[in-house]
């Protein structure tokens, strides 16, 4: 093909620009954060809480780049199954849309330092909902939370978000 540009990405090199980014977003978004304890018996219920982590600021989906250490997969599997019956359980119907709308995605491919990467696609994000996952869990199962996050907090290597706007669709 003379006089003619071709571009090729291989997917390999598209992970290694996402996992830069990751990587650099991730120092910049905080490990997870411990729940609350649940009030006692009898308290008064405390004011709702502003959500710790939103979505849908700048974008209608989000994709969050998640690093687990690798001797950690099975926690964070554990965790997710949590957070999966914890949304399927919540009263509350925005648990049910953000439900609808997350899917979890497990990379072949690790980092250079041999984290594996879980990819979070929420399409749509329900906006000003709370996405903290310890957070999420900790509404139905106040009780193991503290037990459900600990596995959390060790797997956790880091966490990069991109929020995004569609451009356009290829379907005709």
């Amino acid at each position: 093909m003379r006089g003619g540009f071709k571009v090729f990405v291989s997917g390999l090199a598209l992970g290694a620009v996402t996992l830069v980014g990751a990587t650099t977003a991730a120092a910049q978004v905080p490990a997870p954060q411990v729940p609350a304890p649940a009030p006692a018996p009898g308290a008064a219920p405390a004011a709702p809480e502003k959500p710790r982590f939103t979505l849908g600021e700048t974008g209608d989906v989000a994709l969050v780049t998640m690093l687990i250490k690798p001797d950690k997969t099975a926690d964070f599997e554990y965790v997710l199954g949590r957070l999966k019956e914890a949304l399927a359980k919540s009263e509350k119907p925005e648990r049910k849309q953000q439900a609808a709308g997350w899917h979890v995605f497990k990379s072949a491919q690790k980092t250079q330092d041999g984290n594996v990467i879980y990819i979070m696609r929420i399409d749509p994000v329900v906006k000003g909902a709370e996405y903290d996952i310890s957070m999420l869990i900790s509404e139905v199962f106040p009780v193991e939370v503290q037990e459900i996050f600990a596995k959390y907090k060790e797997a956790f290597a880091g966490r990069g978000i991109s929020e995004m706007t569609k451009v356009m669709s290829m379907q005709q």
